[in-house]
């Protein structure tokens, strides 16, 4: 398609714990959405919409805190905002003109999860077990799966690859959208919200 893309990632706006221990950063429970700093998610977002550069924080998951370095992310065509909160926090949520909420079964989501956490973040099996326990699962029932409701497609995805069906409609939306708005940033600030019915704001409920 020629789209020059970008991918906005949730996780690398995880609040920095240095005022905390390592063994209370450890505790600390990261599937609360309070845990995100969306403030500076939102701004930073809105910055590349308008096309502005901006530097992007990085998080450390084995030290449980921010990195000291940041990452230069330029504007693109398209920018996928990916994260589990992406569709709770309101400020990030209006900025995106296609909302996707993917949905997999529980089974496939909490192994994948034990994979990443042990070769990417240097967990024991017993660590991982009572987090998924603990603040997981009551988290994604709690804060996550009622964000379902405000996007546009939900994607049922329990094998390694997106459904066919899936890929074709992505393809065929990025097409039609920039057909009709060539020089339109995909995720663009000040749009009016798209979503089925009448969006609230999740933040308010908590």
């Amino acid at each position: 398609m020629g789209i020059k893309a970008c991918m906005f990632s949730l996780d690398n706006y995880y609040k920095p714990l240095d005022d905390l221990t390592f063994e209370e950063r450890k505790k600390y429970n990261f599937d609360d959405p309070a845990a995100i700093d969306s403030e500076l998610a939102a701004q930073q977002l809105a910055d590349l919409c308008a096309g502005k550069t901006i530097q992007q924080p990085a998080y450390d998951f084995k030290r449980h805190t921010r990195e000291e370095k940041t990452t230069r992310v330029t504007p693109k065509d398209l920018i996928v905002v990916e994260g589990l909160y992406t569709l709770y926090f309101k400020k990030i949520s209006n900025l995106c003109d296609y909302k996707v909420f993917v949905s997999t079964g529980m089974v496939t989501s909490t192994l994948r999860r034990v994979e990443r956490d042990v070769k990417e973040r240097g967990r024991t099996i017993e660590d991982i077990k009572k987090q998924i326990l603990a603040t997981v699962l009551p988290m994604y029932e709690t804060h996550v799966k009622p964000t379902m409701r405000y996007a546009h497609f939900i994607v049922n995805w329990e094998g390694e690859e997106i459904p066919d069906k899936a890929s074709v409609g992505f393809v065929r939306m990025l097409r039609d959208h920039f057909s009709a708005h060539p020089a339109v940033i995909a995720t663009k600030k000040g749009k009016q919200d798209k979503s089925p019915q009448k969006e609230e704001n999740l933040e308010d409920k908590n």
